[in-house]
C-alpha cells in the first residue's frame, strides 16, 4: 500500500473513532465508565451511579446518553429499571487495532522521509477520504 493509500485508510479509521473520543473527553463519563466496569456484566442503574457522586440523576442520565449512543456502554431494562454495563471488550479492540494503524502509519512515514507529503497533497487527500465516507 503506497502513502496515499495508507492515509486514507488511517483517516477513515480514525474518523469511525469521534464519537467514542467525544464520549471519553469528559471527567464525568470516565467516572460512570469506571463505576461500569467494576459492575460487572450486572451493570448498575442511574440511581446506583449518581449515589455517592456529585452528580444529579439528570446528569447521569444525560452521560449514559452520550455514552451509549458512542457505542460504548449497554443497556437492558429489568422492570421498570434500566441497569448500564460496558461494552469494552469490542471497543478495546478497536481501539487496539487504531493504535497498530497509527504505528504502521509513523513507519511508513520513516520510510517516506525523502518524499514527504506537502500540505497541498494532504488536504486532497483528506478531502478524498471525506468524500468516501460521506458516500459509504
Amino acid at each position: 500500500m503506497n502513502q496515499e493509500e495508507e492515509l486514507l485508510n488511517l483517516f477513515k479509521n480514525v474518523n469511525a473513532f469521534i464519537p467514542i473520543f467525544q464520549a471519553l473527553a469528559d471527567s464525568e463519563r470516565l467516572l460512570i465508565l469506571l463505576k461500569l466496569f467494576y459492575a460487572g456484566s450486572n451493570g448498575k442503574n442511574v440511581t446506583e451511579l449518581s449515589e455517592k457522586t456529585r452528580l444529579s440523576r439528570p446528569a447521569v442520565s444525560h452521560h449514559l446518553k452520550v455514552l451509549k449512543a458512542a457505542g460504548i456502554i449497554n443497556s437492558r431494562k429489568d422492570g421498570t429499571q434500566v441497569y448500564y454495563s460496558l461494552d469494552a471488550k469490542d471497543k478495546i479492540a478497536k481501539i487496539e487495532s487504531l493504535v497498530n494503524l497509527l504505528l504502521q502509519h509513523l513507519k511508513l512515514i520513516d520510510a517516506n522521509q525523502n518524499k514527504p507529503l506537502d500540505d497541498a497533497a494532504l488536504e486532497r487527500i483528506v478531502s478524498k477520504a471525506r468524500d468516501m465516507i460521506k458516500s459509504a
